[in-house]
Order: structure tokens, then C-alpha cells, then sequence
């Protein structure tokens, strides 16, 4: 018993450690722009957010297409790092989520 509830302790802090680094890279790359991401993760649903992210990112590229440094991002190596932890931030406050940002953060 002690060892599934060490499992189950495990994968919520496991889980909660790349929504936190998402939104590291987040506010790191995205938040100057956008703004947080607790108000835009809300503009598609978790599932929208996971085709943009892992299937449309030549329509992200063609959106942010005015500013180069962006493009040179989404073309990097860091970018295919950080996208999948950034993903699991974003869904966090997808509009279909049950999360929902306070007004105090």
C-alpha cells in the first residue's frame, strides 16, 4: 500500500514539474507578447494546443512570421525541447480544462 502511494505521490510531482518548467519557457519566450499564460492558454482547447504545438508549428512559424527571432526559435533545437512541457502549461488553462486561473496569479 505504502508503495502505491508513493507511485501516485511520484507522478502528480512528476506532472507538476513539467506544467512548471512550461511555463518557465513560457514566460521566458512567449509571456513579452502574449502575456501570461494562465489568460492565452484559454484561447484553444487541450486538444487544439496539442496539434498546434506538435503538428502545426508551420502555422505558428507563418503567425509569428514579422518577427525573425521568433521564427529562429520555433526552427531551433531548444524550441523541440521545450514545446511538449510548454504543451502540458497551455492545457493546463485550455479553455476545456478544469483550471481556472485566480484573479491573484
Amino acid at each position: 500500500m505504502k508503495l502505491i502511494i508513493l507511485l501516485l505521490i511520484s507522478i502528480v510531482f512528476l506532472f507538476g514539474a513539467h506544467e512548471k518548467r512550461g511555463q518557465k519557457y513560457y514566460l521566458k519566450r512567449c509571456s513579452s507578447c502574449h502575456g501570461t499564460g494562465k489568460m492565452w492558454g484559454n484561447v484553444a482547447t487541450q486538444g487544439e494546443w496539442k496539434e498546434f504545438l506538435n503538428k502545426k508549428v508551420n502555422e505558428l512559424k507563418s503567425f509569428h512570421d514579422k518577427n525573425p527571432n521568433v521564427v529562429k526559435y520555433l526552427n531551433s533545437d531548444d524550441f523541440k525541447k521545450e514545446k511538449n512541457r510548454m504543451r502540458r502549461f497551455l492545457q493546463e488553462f485550455a479553455s476545456d480544462s478544469e483550471s481556472i486561473p485566480s484573479c491573484n496569479n
